[in-house]
């Protein structure tokens, strides 16, 4: 029995690395649509936020009574791009619910690219019923 002075070959252990599989790398994006979206919603409800307190509260309105006040995208908008400090909280609210929506529209191109044609069919009908309920939907 000779010692060489290094480890001996039942005591190596064999590593098996292997590329990351395309699954892991898909899984990695959808990931990140999560984690970015919800920063860049959080981040811009923040900025909203701070010129309104800068602002000094004038556009902020506290209902505490009375029918909601339902807000049409296309105003928030337009008020986005005058710079109005609810308008951009509205906006990152807006971010932070197409977050998982995107999410789920990154899935469909994932099992798409995996070739899975059922979960594909399964995450388009999800899709399409998120957009059906935002389109169709009735604010009272």
């Amino acid at each position: 029995m000779s010692d060489s002075g290094g480890p001996s070959e039942s005591s190596q252990a064999v590593i098996d690395v292997q590329p990351p599989s395309k699954s892991a790398h898909i899984e990695y994006i959808v990931s990140n649509v999560l984690r970015y979206g919800v920063l860049l919603s959080f981040l811009v409800i923040l900025i909203g936020s701070v010129m309104l307190f800068v602002q000094g509260g004038q556009a902020a309105t506290v209902r505490l009574t009375g029918a909601p006040n339902p807000h049409d995208p296309a105003q928030v908008l337009s008020d986005l791009f005058r710079a109005q400090p609810k308008a951009i909280i509205d906006f990152g609210l807006m971010l932070l619910i197409a977050t998982p929506v995107m999410r789920v529209a990154v899935s469909v191109i994932a099992f798409l690219v995996e070739e899975d044609f059922v979960y594909t069919m399964v995450t388009l009908f999800v899709l399409a019923v998120l957009l059906a309920s935002f389109f169709l939907g009735a604010v009272e």
